[in-house]
């Protein structure tokens, strides 16, 4: 399988994440080398009689070092999802690997419904595939998708529904810029379905109720959605997906400029 990266959008906020933690680091540790300068500073000023002195210096000392800066343990946390999502996109990219190079998966395509993490196209037709990294019990009932999140020793923690920031399900997430292609292929002259997969990547993951789900793979880990592709009769030829791959980066160029320009 050959690979194409439109866009890092995940990596670039993990980069930005990173950068602001680090930040953070240096405000500390300049913050520290300031409070070891004062106390230098102040033993070096003054004499073993002064004690008015040495009260006066002990209050100073206090005061910066009740300003000490400290890591937003929000970013920690950011960092760890958004280090979760990459490692559970390149686990999806190395297990695709096994198709051949009649294959082309582009990461991180874009149209005016959103993004899809990745997209194939190849023999057997194209596949939107939404991937997710979280360690939860996955329940779907129609466009309701929820989840329930037990610790080690099977204890409930967490339970709530599976959006992202606009609200939409997992399905939705995936299922609506899929639509999106789908129809601006039909209106360049190929008239295909684009099969849409949703894959969540931990190791603690499940899935639990699934009740008409909307889109076509729900896939706990690889192996299902991987035998799931494979098993699609060959419908493209080499042409035919060349055309899709071209007017598939047309689309994605024509988006990501729109984006851009409004920002």
């Amino acid at each position: 399988m050959l690979t194409e990266v439109l866009s890092d959008h995940p990596g670039r906020q993990l980069r930005q994440t990173e950068g602001a933690i680090e930040r953070h680091h240096r405000d500390v540790a300049e913050h520290s080398a300031a409070v070891a300068d004062l106390r230098a500073r102040h033993t070096a000023s003054r004499r073993w009689w002064q004690l008015g002195k040495r009260l006066t210096q002990y209050f100073e000392v206090r005061e910066l070092e009740a300003r000490a800066p400290v890591v937003d343990p929000a970013l920690l946390h950011r960092r760890a999802q958004q280090e979760a999502g990459v490692l559970a996109e390149d686990t999806v990219t190395h297990a695709l690997q096994e198709l051949s190079d009649e294959w082309l998966l582009f990461r991180g395509y874009t149209n005016r419904r959103g993004e899809i993490d990745h997209l194939l196209v190849g023999p057997g037709g194209v596949w939107a595939i939404e991937v997710k990294g979280r360690n939860v019990c996955v329940h779907i009932q129609g466009d309701h998708w929820s989840y329930e999140k037990y610790d080690r020793y099977g204890n409930l923690v967490g339970q709530g529904a599976l959006t992202d920031r606009r609200g939409r399900s997992w399905g939705r997430q995936v299922s609506e810029p899929a639509s999106a292609l789908q129809t601006f292929l039909a209106t360049r002259g190929v008239y295909t379905t684009v099969h849409t997969a949703v894959a969540v990547i931990n190791d603690r993951a499940s899935l639990g109720v699934c009740d008409n789900c909307p889109i076509d793979v729900v896939s706990i880990g690889t192996h299902y959605l991987l035998d799931s592709i494979q098993a699609q009769w060959p419908v493209f030829d080499a042409g035919t997906c060349r055309k899709i791959a071209a007017l598939i980066r047309r689309d994605h160029t024509f988006h990501a400029q729109r984006r851009g320009s409004r920002r």
